[in-house]
């Protein structure tokens, strides 16, 4: 469909939610249609500036696009955090910095689906983000107000009707549905599709599998032949899109990964191969010509999850030390790691007693630090997600319930937490597709069965 043909189509089915939703009229719809397209503004911003209410747009924003609303008149933004984003970046791609939790970025967008925005601030931040949905009209006046408020020294922006003391975030979900208990259904009467786990594709020899990454064709040959000739299966990428195809089907026993890589980035590419179910066991050695040092080499390992980092030039005797090394300690993660691990740690042990005396505050700080200290628990997730449950802090628990999803897929409990989370912020069918994925992870029948009951009242 031409591009002109797909902003009509959204606009069409943005409309008639609006209308079923009883947000605008059929004929204030058609009206801002056509001065939008007049005006080369989208629809709900012409009906910002036609007096709809912002938070009913968000609302509907929200269910269209599937993601968390914001609604920036009610919104108050520290400007401590603009320096995340320059203005230049904020105002071109239409982004806005709404708050931080732990190492997790809430980012007001016009378009929360569009990845390459994503992975740019992922990336400059070195942080997780967290896409909320954005009225664009408002989000224009909002990023002028909030860098202006900022260059005179204005420590906090508010919008215009955020009243002192309102959170910095508010999720603009007025019209969640009630959700009324119902009577339990027979088990039997229940069938839902499940998608199975995709196992490891078998390969031929028990020699491990290198997946080799670098733009520069000479670095590819000589990585492959000088592998192959000690007896590693070799399979090579060009790019960062290549490698990150390559990874997810292949699922190699290590990945050779150069930094600066066309298409994605290459420490994108590591954050992407880390946070998938399918390839986050896989060890991954950076190489990089360009970011020298320490601290690069730290916050590889810290921030994006690689098990090593190898400057260019580099000995080849070095290299393969390296890669026998990560194997090796890969293979040790994977017998040793588990739940029982995570609680080993004083600090995750502390966060527990905490939380379980009713000392939520100190139980927050306690389980804050065991997840910073290892921000690969995901356990530490977990319990960091309960305790921001208890207090009263529902987005901040939702990211770290979140994140301990990303590591461990079939964290029962944290399933069970999350369609919580996303039930009493007014996501149902977020709720209901964490329950569906809690569903093989139960252990027996009767966990079976309860998911079922709360699956059913969820989607009656």
């Amino acid at each position: 469909m031409p591009e002109r043909g797909r902003e009509v189509a959204l606009t069409r089915r943005t409309g008639e939610l609006l209308v079923e939703r009883g947000i605008a009229t059929p004929e204030q719809v058609e009206k801002a249609s056509v001065e939008g397209r007049a005006r080369g503004e989208p629809l709900c911003s012409r009906l910002l500036a036609m007096g709809i209410d912002e938070g009913d747009l968000v609302s509907a924003l929200a269910e269209k696009h599937g993601v968390p609303g914001v609604d920036l008149s009610r919104t108050a933004v520290a400007a401590e955090l603009l320096d995340l984003v320059p203005r230049a970046v904020s105002e071109g791609d239409l982004i806005l910095p709404l708050s931080l939790e732990g190492d997790r970025l809430h980012l007001a967008m016009s378009h929360p689906a569009d990845e390459r925005i994503l992975a740019e601030v992922r990336f400059v931040t070195g942080r997780e983000v967290s896409p909320y949905v954005a009225c664009r009209g408002a989000l224009l006046r909002a990023i002028g107000e909030a860098y202006e408020a900022r260059a005179r020294g204005v420590p906090l922006w508010r919008g215009n009707a955020c009243a002192s003391g309102s959170p910095h975030l508010q999720a603009a979900i007025p019209y969640a549905e009630e959700v009324v208990d119902a009577e339990p259904i027979p088990d039997t009467e229940i069938v839902i599709e499940v998608e199975p786990e995709i196992a490891a594709p078998e390969r031929a020899g028990g020699a491990p599998l290198v997946l080799a990454v670098d733009d520069e064709p000479e670095i590819r040959q000589l990585v492959q032949r000088t592998l192959e000739a000690k007896g590693y299966q070799v399979e090579l990428a060009q790019d960062g899109a290549e490698a990150l195809e390559k990874a997810e089907r292949l699922v190699p026993d290590l990945v050779l990964l150069d930094a600066m890589l066309p298409k994605v980035h290459g420490f994108e590419a590591c954050r992407r191969i880390k946070a998938s179910p399918r390839t986050r066991h896989v060890p991954v050695i950076m190489m990089t010509a360009i970011y020298r040092g320490w601290r690069f080499a730290q916050d590889a390992r810290d921030t994006y999850g690689a098990e090593d980092y190898v400057e260019k030039p580099f000995r080849l005797e070095d290299l393969l030390r390296r890669i026998e090394q990560a194997l090796l300690a890969g293979g040790e993660k994977a017998a040793e790691r588990g739940h029982e691990e995570d609680l080993l740690d004083p600090r995750l042990a502390k966060g527990r007693e905490l939380l379980a005396a009713g000392k939520v505050q100190e139980a927050i700080a306690a389980l804050a630090e065991a997840a910073r200290v290892d921000p690969h628990s995901p356990d530490a997730q977990f319990q960091l997600g309960r305790a921001l449950r208890a207090g009263g802090d529902a987005f901040g628990a939702m990211t770290a319930l979140e994140r301990s999803i990303e590591l461990a897929p079939r964290h029962l409990a944290a399933l069970r937490a999350l369609a919580g989370i996303y039930e009493e912020t007014g996501f149902k069918r977020k709720a209901a597709g964490v329950l569906e994925r809690a569903l093989p992870a139960a252990p027996d029948d009767a966990a079976r069965a309860a998911i079922r009951r709360d699956l059913m009242r969820l989607i009656a």
